[in-house]
């Protein structure tokens, strides 16, 4: 069994508003080798606060109306239940705040550099990560130490 495709939008505040836009790039992100990023046209740096990460793209081509509504949600602060759990869809976008580690594509995304030096620097050890199975996963905590560190230099 194939592991879903994952596709980070870096600003989904923009994209909320254009979700037939961004349905369209996602259909280019299903292809052997297609980007797993989706950066804000306007320019601005990332920021993970308006992170967010699309699980099987191609299936919100049919979707359009329910993207835009989970990428509002994303791009806004979370709401919580009367349990205390955030009120959104399990599996369908995560924002980056609300988890405890990043997919190398997010963690190349917010550092600035491309997919494939990600995953040659995480090979090296150079960026902290953990294996689950055969993914592999930066800890959001670890990758800020190690930033907080490079910056004490």
């Amino acid at each position: 069994m194939t592991e879903p495709i994952e596709v980070t939008v870096t600003a989904a505040d923009y994209w909320a508003s254009r979700p037939r836009e961004l349905v369209q790039l996602l259909s280019t992100c299903t292809a052997e080798g297609g980007p797993r990023a989706i950066a804000d046209p306007s320019g601005r740096p990332p920021d993970p606060e308006r992170i967010a990460v699309v699980v099987s793209p191609a299936k919100w081509e049919a979707y359009p109306r329910e993207l835009q509504e989970a990428l509002a949600a994303a791009a806004t602060t979370t709401t919580t239940t009367t349990t205390g759990a955030p009120d959104l869809a399990v599996g369908a976008l995560a924002p980056i705040r609300e988890r405890l580690t990043l997919t190398v594509e997010e963690a190349a995304t917010l550092l600035g550099i491309s997919r494939a030096f990600a995953y040659e620097a995480v090979t090296r050890g150079d960026v902290p990560s953990i294996r689950i199975g055969r993914r592999i996963l930066v800890p959001k905590v670890a990758l800020e130490r190690m930033l907080a560190d490079a910056s004490a230099d």
